[in-house]
């Protein structure tokens, strides 16, 4: 599910109202700690209420929650070479390759480094193209894909007299393929990337938390692909608190 502006305020207004003040944990052992701070941020990219109680919870922990922030929000940007890496790890026969290179790619969207239709021309193979598409659709599978015999083909449409170029997958039947970096994980048609959620959640949880760690984390944020949804919340987190200041 992506995050709307009116989203992104219901969540500063859940921190705002008190229900998590900074400092009110009691002290837990470090492996424990360690382990239930892996869990809320793997809850942070689910629905809206497991988030919602993650973030409490986080928030009620600052210091660990952004030094956690440190280490699992880098910046959304990556070259080409390392993208056509992963591509070529989509293909793998080792299952280990290929879903480590596919949740890598969940994160790091094949389309920040590489354009939509040179994408689909660098990934030919039946399996690993299957694999591709589920990542730039987001709302199928590469199980489902691979169901049907018929190849998966991209379409251009558009882009005479004026109008706006788009594109649309096409097997068995046709679907949307959102080649703007800055329609990912927003509107009704960009595919879903619950890790960008997270991470728009997390920024709103920095804001919150405000610590001078927090505001490098968002600055980090901040030096990603100008277009990613992720980028640009920390940007507009960045901007509230220097203007609150």
């Amino acid at each position: 599910m992506s995050i709307t502006p009116t989203r992104r305020a219901a969540l500063v207004g859940l921190l705002a109202a008190g229900l998590a003040r900074p400092g009110r944990a009691a002290p837990v052992p470090v492996e424990v700690a360690g382990k239930e701070l892996e869990t809320l941020w793997a809850d942070l990219a689910g629905e809206e209420l497991t988030a919602s109680r993650a973030l409490l919870k986080l928030a009620a922990r600052p210091k660990e929650a952004v030094a956690l922030a440190a280490k699992r929000l880098p910046p959304l940007k990556i070259d080409a070479p390392r993208m056509r890496g992963l591509l070529a790890d989509l293909g793998s026969e080792k299952e280990e390759t290929w879903t480590a290179a596919t949740e890598e790619l969940e994160y790091f969207d094949p389309r920040l480094a590489i354009d939509l239709p040179a994408l689909m021309d660098a990934v030919t193979e039946r399996v690993p193209r299957a694999r591709l598409v589920a990542l730039l659709s987001g709302d199928r599978s590469a199980d489902r894909l691979l169901k049907s015999d018929l190849p998966i083909t991209l379409s251009r449409n558009g882009g005479k007299n004026g109008q706006e170029e788009f594109f649309n997958f096409r097997q068995e039947e046709s679907w949307w393929a959102e080649h703007r970096v800055d329609g990912i994980n927003v509107g009704i048609w960009g595919n879903r990337r619950k890790y960008w959620t997270r991470a728009v959640r997390a920024a709103v949880l920095l804001e919150h938390i405000g610590s001078p760690e927090a505001v490098a984390v968002l600055r980090n944020l901040a030096t990603g692909h100008p277009d990613a949804q992720p980028t640009k919340v920390a940007k507009e987190v960045l901007a509230r608190m220097e203007k609150a200041k």
